[in-house]
């Protein structure tokens, strides 16, 4: 997208608002947001409902969100072949806000764990499966946001233990660092996890993240795995293999430090570490002069031509009301401006995606990456909806009916028609030098790509 950028002022932060050029006139039969359109200007129906989805070819980017049904993972192929691994939701149970076993709507149509199935072995066939259409063998790039065990992958004693080293047990992104040949791996703690404390003794967390630092340490030292903090600011980190296309990814934040919009220079926005103080690392509160793991998530946008894709993490903006640096969200949505595709903040779960930060960006779609059935809340999809009233939202996994928590009302078939797509991987094509894009939503449960719905063709703006 093309854009003047300049300086502005935030409440937390310096930070630059990327401001866009005007939209292009929409082509005859296309609108610039909005889902399928039939008539002059519609391509001729190469990707159909019911059908296999087409193979990726050069000159595309493919952004899939891949569906494991709790947390999030996705997997992005370049025009030229480049592909690049965002988180691996593996969890090993999910939990609603009672402390109760979730997910029963999505077990009720699909059941990964009757078979034993790990999160990161759907996420590795999906993987090869692209791969085929690339003839690329390597995860050129992966990144990891934050510690969160819905998007690095759960631990349990019962998974299986690595061939390469007893350290460490097979899930999520370990298991996927085992199964594939990696260039760069950048998680936001290397190489030391102390920020805001030592990770590494996290009491609610603990066995998850040492199992992670373990598999990523040892393929450091025994199989020579590039590894590096993400870099807030850098447009340098994660670059296409050849110049052939206009494909550029900002970095935008992480550990509170966000990019400014000038060069590669950012404004630190937490505390320092002597100045972090921790009442319960198990349980921080919005009280404790610290960071939450969630707002210290990598993010970065990916730019296409004219089409720019936000990805936010956990970005959320609660404690905002007795620390102003804990809203994440609003100037790191300032500092990336305005976008054509966004992955809804935090699954979409409360004290995230708020109207200001939604406007900043002003996406004509959003996808939500659930974690448990009941996101996003109908409370929070109906400020989403009315913050954006154009934008067409698309779910993996969407509970209709009642909420099996208790907490909102039941989702309403007139709700459930104004999403898009639904139940399955998100797939978002995007071609024509990045002026077009199509979202496909295809079935997650029999590895066949089988597309359930088409919406566009968008205009990139």
């Amino acid at each position: 997208m093309q854009r003047i950028e300049k300086t502005i002022y935030a409440a937390v932060a310096m930070l630059c608002l990327a401001a866009c050029s005007t939209d292009s006139p929409a082509a005859p039969g296309i609108r610039p947001g909005g889902g399928q359109q039939t008539g002059t200007g519609e391509p001729s129906g190469e990707i159909k409902a019911g059908e296999t989805l087409p193979a990726w070819s050069e000159g595309e980017m493919d952004i899939h969100f891949i569906n494991t049904t709790t947390g999030e993972c996705t997997f992005i192929i370049m025009p030229d072949g480049t592909q690049l691994l965002i988180d691996a939701a593996s969890s090993t149970v999910a939990t609603n806000s009672s402390g109760s076993t979730a997910n029963t709507g999505i077990r009720s149509r699909w059941d990964p764990t009757k078979t034993g199935t790990r999160g990161s072995e759907i996420i590795g066939d999906h993987i090869r499966r692209c791969m085929e259409w690339t003839g690329n063998n390597v995860l050129d790039y992966v990144m990891y946001t934050h510690f969160h065990n819905d998007h690095i992958g759960g631990y349990s004693s019962a998974l299986p233990v690595s061939s390469n080293s007893s350290s460490y047990r097979l899930n999520g992104a370990t298991e996927l660092l085992d199964e594939f040949e990696t260039g760069l791996f950048m998680d936001r703690g290397w190489p030391d996890y102390g920020y805001p404390f030592d990770m590494l003794s996290l009491p609610s967390n603990k066995d998850c993240i040492q199992n992670y630092v373990k598999a990523v340490r040892w393929h450091a030292e025994n199989k020579g795995l590039r590894v590096e903090r993400f870099k807030a600011g850098s447009v340098s980190q994660i670059v296409p293999k050849t110049d052939k296309y206009d494909v550029k990814v900002r970095n935008i934040a992480v550990n509170g430090e966000i990019w400014t919009g000038t060069g590669e220079t950012v404004t630190k926005t937490f505390p320092e570490l002597p100045d972090i103080q921790v009442n319960n690392p198990a349980g921080i509160v919005s009280a404790d002069n610290c960071p939450p793991e969630n707002i210290c998530s990598c993010v970065l946008r990916l730019s296409f031509g004219k089409f720019d894709y936000f990805a936010g993490a956990d970005l959320q903006y609660n404690g905002r009301s007795t620390f102003a640096w804990k809203d994440a969200e609003y100037p790191c949505a300032a500092a990336c401006g305005k976008v054509e595709l966004m992955k809804a903040d935090h699954h979409g779960s409360t004290n995230t995606n708020d109207p200001k930060s939604l406007k900043l960006l002003d996406p004509q779609a959003i996808v939500v990456c659930s974690w448990v059935d009941c996101q996003p809340r109908t409370s929070v999809l109906n400020s989403m909806e009315a913050a954006l009233p154009e934008t067409d939202f698309f779910i993996t996994n969407f509970w209709l009916g009642a909420r099996p928590d208790g907490v909102d009302d039941q989702v309403t078939p007139e709700e459930a028609a104004r999403v898009k797509g639904y139940d399955g991987h998100i797939v978002v094509r995007v071609t024509d030098g990045g002026s077009r894009y199509r979202i496909m939503t295809i079935t997650d449960s029999d590895g066949k790509m089988t597309v359930k719905s088409v919406s566009g063709p968008y205009l990139s703006r």
